[in-house]
């Protein structure tokens, strides 16, 4: 009689297959702005509400780097498939005379951020997250980006 030795690939589908009855595969559901305050604030970081209006929730967070204190909000898109976190730098009348072709040729460096101006004319520095299982880690790597950006591109958009 042949001893029974089981196919190893059948073996790890199988036990892939039950991952997520174990509660050990990642949620990829969208966060809700209410679920977004929520992890800022288990970060630690102290929130402050820049838009109450339901559906249209916006916050801010100030996160002091190394050169600036960097404010930087956060708000879910209409659509929510996506969280945008943003600073504002300045008037962009000035920036846009003598620094435009420079902020635009560092938008390939600094990417996935980027440097856009408002319809107020405000200067800008942008980054979208797309909404879908975002933890707090993913959440501060992400924050940690778009501050250290508008740190070290300082002599780019200062006056």
């Amino acid at each position: 009689m042949k001893k029974y030795k089981p196919n190893r690939y059948a073996v790890i589908s199988f036990c892939i297959w039950l991952l997520p009855l174990f509660g050990i595969a990642q949620n990829c559901d969208a966060i809700t702005r209410k679920q977004l305050k929520d992890k800022l604030e288990q970060m630690g970081l102290t929130v402050k509400m820049l838009n109450e209006k339901a559906g249209e929730e916006k916050y801010e967070v100030n996160h002091p780097s190394s050169d600036f204190n960097v404010p930087v909000a956060y708000e879910i898109s209409s659509s929510t498939n996506y969280i945008w976190l943003t600073a504002f730098l300045g008037s962009a009348e000035s920036a846009i005379e003598s620094k435009s072709l420079e902020m635009l040729k560092e938008n390939s460096k600094i990417q996935p951020c980027l440097f856009y101006i408002t319809a107020k004319g405000n200067l800008m520095m942008g980054l979208a997250i797309e909404n879908r299982g975002v933890t707090n880690t993913i959440l501060r790597r992400h924050i940690d980006k778009i501050v250290s950006d508008v740190s070290k591109t300082a002599s780019i958009w200062q006056k």
